[in-house]
């Protein structure tokens, strides 16, 4: 009878021990864990899944963060692609350089080179191929000299291509519907010539269905950063940009309404106490981040990183919300993401640190009583230091192909990048980030 019994209690313990385990494993993949208290996992619950963006607003879906961002599925190594760069040549014809005719190579010859992240690879044309956009300076760098724009339905014919002399130096370019047909163009902001007197540039658009460039010089200034957006709710995507740091420019904000059919008026009264002073911003992005409906202004530069809420289309800066950021760090880019499931929408940044040499990875919870940096929670490896390098952009999507989004880095710089062609991106382990290096 005690052996009954016995056999009885071990297998009542058995089911107690099997019904916790059932119980546990349920819970879990709502949790976000502290990587202090749990091991790097091989698999595990989806965290963050790959359609995790389409649950983002109607008008933060306007912008131009959204837009690249839902663009960019995967990096394009321009280096080792067949456009590297282009010779000039003494006919005047611009013929490609690669790394197929490396030993063509001379220090008398005259070259185009990619600037490094500064490209687009997605599906401009509609057939479900990608497309590559890439930007190209006059070397040496920096040269006062215009550069080339490269267009090619790669993925179908990438021995085809479409290249013209456009801006001096494009710093950032974009996806965005600026003529309202539902299919993407791009947006080129350029900083112009990067030495004294830093005397500007103009804007740009593309647009891929007719091959042609549309620039925008009404206000030329130092664009280092701009973005894209439905900034006074009328269905059409504006655009805004910032010019900072010229010894000929004043440091301004700048907009262009877009009033349909491709046409752009310049408007500045969107802004509000700005001081040409003190408020020089290089990095610039528009997102909902209070859920009012209206697209905030993001602004960023060294030591400094504010959002200034819209009130009915208008940037009042002595209405900014302050970061609290690092002082040895530049803000480079921004990404959005809600990374603690609270319903509000948190701020990665990436950074550059001692003048391009290092780099910081923040991010930022947004909390009632304010934005607070919590990276440590979240990622393994947040600061690097080295000669030269720096990290141009921060891109979230499915890097590694296993459900869900990945924080990928493109546009490598100096140490970081090597060679050539290195690849760097945080892996999502069930909701914490570990760096990998390829």
């Amino acid at each position: 009878m005690k052996k009954v019994q016995w056999a009885l209690s071990l297998f009542f313990f058995i089911f107690l021990i099997s019904c916790k385990k059932t119980e546990t494993s349920v819970s879990m993949p709502t949790q976000v864990i502290p990587p202090s208290i749990i091991a790097p996992v091989v698999s595990g619950p989806i965290v963050y899944p790959v359609n995790t963006l389409d649950s983002f607003s109607a008008i933060n879906k306007t912008t131009s963060w959204y837009n690249t961002t839902r663009a960019m599925t995967s990096l394009f190594d321009v280096f080792a692609s067949k456009y590297w760069g282009f010779e000039l040549i003494t006919s005047g014809a611009l013929i490609p350089y690669n790394t197929g005719t490396t030993s063509t190579w001379s220090s008398t010859k005259n070259y185009y080179w990619n600037d490094l992240g500064t490209y687009l690879y997605t599906d401009f044309t509609g057939d479900g191929k990608k497309d590559l956009w890439a930007y190209y300076w006059k070397n040496p760098w920096p040269t006062n000299a215009t550069g080339l724009h490269l267009f090619s339905e790669y993925e179908t014919n990438p021995n085809a291509y479409d290249l013209q002399v456009g801006l001096t130096q494009v710093r950032k370019c974009v996806v965005s519907d600026m003529d309202n047909d539902k299919k993407p163009d791009i947006m080129l902001f350029s900083s112009g010539y990067d030495g004294m007197p830093f005397p500007g540039d103009s804007l740009g658009i593309f647009y891929p269905k007719d091959i042609k460039y549309q620039f925008l010089g009404q206000d030329i200034g130092y664009y280092h950063g701009g973005a894209t957006g439905d900034i006074n709710n009328d269905g059409l995507i504006d655009i805004v940009a910032y010019s900072g740091g010229s010894a000929v420019i004043p440091i301004h904000p700048t907009s262009y309404l877009n009033k349909g059919n491709r046409n752009f008026e310049l408007n500045k009264q969107v802004f509000k106490n700005f001081s040409q002073g003190t408020d020089n911003y290089y990095t610039v992005e528009l997102f909902d981040i209070n859920k009012d409906g209206n697209l905030d202004l993001f602004l960023g530069s060294s030591k400094t990183l504010r959002v200034i809420p819209s009130s009915n289309g208008i940037f009042d800066r002595s209405k900014a919300i302050n970061f609290a950021v690092d002082s040895n760090l530049e803000l480079m880019d921004i990404a959005f993401l809600d990374f603690d499931f609270d319903g509000k929408i948190d701020v990665l940044t990436m950074s550059n640190k001692a003048s391009y040499n290092g780099y910081g990875l923040r991010l930022y919870l947004n909390k009632d009583n304010g934005f607070i940096e919590s990276t440590k929670n979240y990622f393994d490896i947040t600061d690097e230091t080295g000669n030269g390098a720096w990290i141009k952009w921060i891109r979230l999507f499915d890097y590694d192909g296993d459900g869900d989004l990945d924080v990928v880095a493109d546009g490598l710089f100096g140490d970081l990048n090597g060679n050539k062609g290195r690849k760097i991106y945080w892996k999502n382990e069930s909701g914490k980030f570990k760096q990998v290096r390829l």
